[in-house]
């Protein structure tokens, strides 16, 4: 295990290279200049030099990326031209945020997702399996920032069953800092509920066709028994594999979310930064939430022991 876990992180070094020079070209990409958003667009051309010369944008591009991939090695990530606040830091101050609301999103969609799938697997083909595969069908389809606004308006505007906006840190007032992450969550879970219910679904159907299944209904255990002590727990890998990709693409993708609702997180500082053109915070953080990926899947790779024996590392 010991030696699986350090080959995996020594590969770590190179994707999360590739990463840090597909983002530097990336944001380079954008059209705009940075200095420019600073100073005003009617600064003389002497006053943009300077503040170029400052920034290191007067460099050529490999230097510009050497330069600031030797300062990311050391762990500086830069500062942020927008706000002058190192890029770490806002990091630490905004990622507990984000990562609050995309653990719970994610609590959610699995308490809903897999009793969804193992019950749809079970009447296959009947009424209740089309109403749970059209339920994940609307999760798939219907947009984030819509179904967000539905809820606002709904659950807190009308039924005023929770504040519309806001935000109390969940370590700081557990109870009203649920009471403000409970509709986000939801909001970004249904998506994450719709697909890990439908791979749940085909796994065990796929499951249910083996010979074990069989022999276990012939033992006469209940149909119960059969589903969830045997059926579900090797049907569960690929399901737990689509969770830790659907984890880390929220960790990175819940901008929609924390704009409608006005969270101070990691996803909506990202956007404001790509406005501005504050090419080091938009490094730094992608960079960050790659790593987090990377993580995230390697966590899942080594869950993956618990539900199959097999597996060997």
């Amino acid at each position: 295990m010991l030696a699986y876990l350090l080959k995996r992180i020594v590969l770590m070094v190179p994707t999360l290279l590739l990463v840090a020079l597909m983002v530097f070209l990336l944001v380079h990409f954008i059209p705009g200049d940075p200095a420019i958003v600073m100073v005003g667009g009617d600064a003389t051309p002497e006053a943009l030099e300077q503040v170029r010369r400052s920034l290191g944008l007067d460099q050529p591009q490999p230097v510009q990326f050497v330069t600031w991939f030797g300062h990311v090695v050391t762990g500086d990530l830069g500062r942020s031209i927008g706000t002058g606040i190192p890029v770490f830091e806002t990091i630490c101050e905004r990622f507990p945020t984000t990562f609050v609301l995309t653990t719970l999103a994610m609590l959610f969609s699995v308490a809903l997702a897999v009793p969804s799938g193992v019950l749809a697997a079970k009447f296959r083909n009947t009424g209740k399996d089309y109403l749970f595969m059209l339920v994940s069908l609307l999760g798939v389809s219907l947009p984030g920032f819509w179904l967000g606004l539905m809820a606002l308006l709904v659950f807190s505007v009308q039924l005023g069953w929770f504040p519309s906006s806001g935000y109390v840190p969940i370590w700081q007032d557990p109870i009203a800092g649920l009471r403000y992450m409970t509709l986000p969550s939801i909001t970004l879970g249904f998506f994450m509920a719709a697909v890990v219910a439908r791979m749940t679904r085909s796994s065990m159907l796929e499951v249910m066709r083996l010979e074990y299944v069989t022999h276990a209904r012939a033992k006469g255990l209940t149909e119960w028994s059969v589903l969830l002590k045997h059926a579900l727990k090797n049907a569960f890998a690929p399901t737990l594999t689509t969770i830790g990709i659907q984890y880390g693409m929220l960790l990175g993708g819940a901008v929609v979310t924390e704009t409608v609702f006005g969270l101070p997180g990691l996803g909506r500082f990202v956007v404001t930064a790509i406005y501005s053109r504050d090419y080091p915070a938009v490094q730094g953080c992608i960079l960050f939430i790659a790593l987090v990926y990377m993580f995230v899947n390697l966590a899942v790779d080594v869950l993956y022991k618990a539900f199959d024996p097999r597996v060997k590392y």
